[in-house]
């Protein structure tokens, strides 16, 4: 098992989601004393293609445009990686910064097998220039990531005190809590292990072993919770209204088709839609 993490990866964008992650990324690189890599991906491309046309008298003209609004998402990112500089610099914190031409999410899913953690928001505005405010979901970033995520919401994530751990026993579940004990072991919160919609017996077996591997590993604030009602309403009743009895809720995802096999059906999109909750997610 990995015992810290070491390299934060760290996309950014103009939105208030990246400029809460940056906050978080240096937060988990201080504990752990990583690098934060902050990563601009200008989709040039896409920015073309919202413009010019494949013939007609207005060509010209729209290539003219074309290149005025890449020199403007240029800038942009320019400046999103210069307050990413700021900020690790202020916290003390190593990093780097890189910008990349291409389709973000492909630029980023190559990056990411030399990181031990992304960073990110969860919701994400890599299209700024040509898609306006309308952000985009953190599912095109979840579905072929073998790296960990840890996925904020506007507010960020400044202590790890107490976290919900969804454990149905599955490949992915086991994954999450493994790759979870790297992250926490900078912190040592209190766990609680939650078992949902699963029989009592099967249960019990699950997180009793769950617990054993935790105190193992010297995590000694463990609890173990289960109820066989649908997940959603367990954690409905667990986080409430607004969330604030658990810094983190960890969560394991299934690889292939994230958008129709998600931990115990629509789970995770839930959580996810909430908005209101740091989520830590593994295949």
């Amino acid at each position: 098992m990995k015992t810290a993490i070491r390299r934060i990866l760290l996309p950014v964008d103009p939105s208030v989601f990246a400029a809460a992650a940056t906050d978080t990324a240096c937060f988990i690189a201080k504990a752990h004393r990583a690098q934060v890599t902050g990563v601009a991906v200008l989709d040039s491309d896409e920015i073309r293609a919202s413009l010019v046309p494949t013939i007609g008298p207005y060509y010209p003209m729209m290539v003219e445009e074309v290149q005025k609004k890449i020199q403007h998402a240029e800038q942009t990112l320019r400046e999103c990686l210069a307050r990413c500089t700021a900020t690790c610099e202020a916290a003390g914190v190593e990093h780097r910064v890189a910008e990349y031409d291409g389709i973000p999410a492909e630029k980023l899913l190559s990056s990411a097998i030399f990181y031990d953690l992304i960073v990110t928001g969860l919701e994400t505005s890599f299209h700024f220039e040509t898609r306006g405010a309308r952000r985009e979901s953190l599912q095109h970033l979840l579905d072929r990531t073998a790296t960990p995520v840890l996925a904020v919401p506007p507010t960020g994530l400044s202590k790890i005190e107490r976290v919900f751990v969804a454990f149905d026993g599955s490949a992915p579940a086991a994954r999450a809590l493994h790759d979870f004990m790297a992250l926490a072991t900078a912190f040592q919160p209190e766990i609680v292990l939650v078992s949902a919609g699963i029989p009592e017996e099967q249960s019990d077996f699950l997180l009793g072993n769950a617990e054993l591997l935790l105190r193992a590993h010297g995590f000694s604030r463990v609890v173990c919770h289960s109820d066989e009602a649908p997940v959603e309403d367990v954690f409905d009743g667990l986080l409430g209204a607004t969330g604030e009895d658990a810094d983190l809720v960890v969560l394991g995802i299934h690889s292939g088709n994230f958008l129709k096999k998600l931990f115990v059906g629509s789970f995770a999109k839930k959580l996810m839609e909430r908005g209101d909750m740091p989520l830590f997610l593994s295949h």
